[in-house]
């Protein structure tokens, strides 16, 4: 009878595991519909806020990626990162963009400009924005 416990708790723990540890939290880069999955199943552990910005963070990566290299150079760029990863490539690539002067982002002065402006409407991601940083108040 304590073998039939044993292997049912080895069983159970083989099921449950993947679910407890989320299995990878990171961007797959093989495929396109590989990313569009992995990037689908990364966000489910991310507060609504994060899963905003990340859908928007990985869809401008694709987009500037993509222009420039093809479908290639955009799963290079994302294959392995981590969905904080992905918002930090997106704000260095939107910054260059912008201080290269590229007609698309002209009329943002940062990311944290172009993210506030598009999505303003959106009062618990502009709240995020307008919380004070440093020494300055609120």
């Amino acid at each position: 009878m304590k073998a039939l416990y044993a292997v049912m708790a080895i069983l159970a723990l083989m099921y449950v595991m993947p679910v407890i540890t989320g299995g990878s939290n990171e961007i797959s880069g093989s495929s396109r519909k590989a990313a569009y999955k992995s990037a689908i199943k990364v966000k489910r552990f991310l507060s609504t806020d994060e899963r905003m910005v990340f859908d928007f963070a990985f869809g401008v990566v694709e987009e500037i990626k993509t222009t420039e290299g093809g479908e290639k150079a955009f799963l290079d760029a994302v294959g392995g990162l981590k969905p904080e990863e992905v918002v930090e490539l997106a704000k260095k690539e939107v910054n260059a963009k912008i201080a290269a002067g590229d007609s698309k982002f002209a009329q943002y002065k940062s990311w944290d400009d172009m993210l506030y402006q598009l999505t303003k409407t959106n009062k618990s991601l502009r709240s995020l924005q307008e919380r004070p940083q440093g020494g300055q108040g609120g």
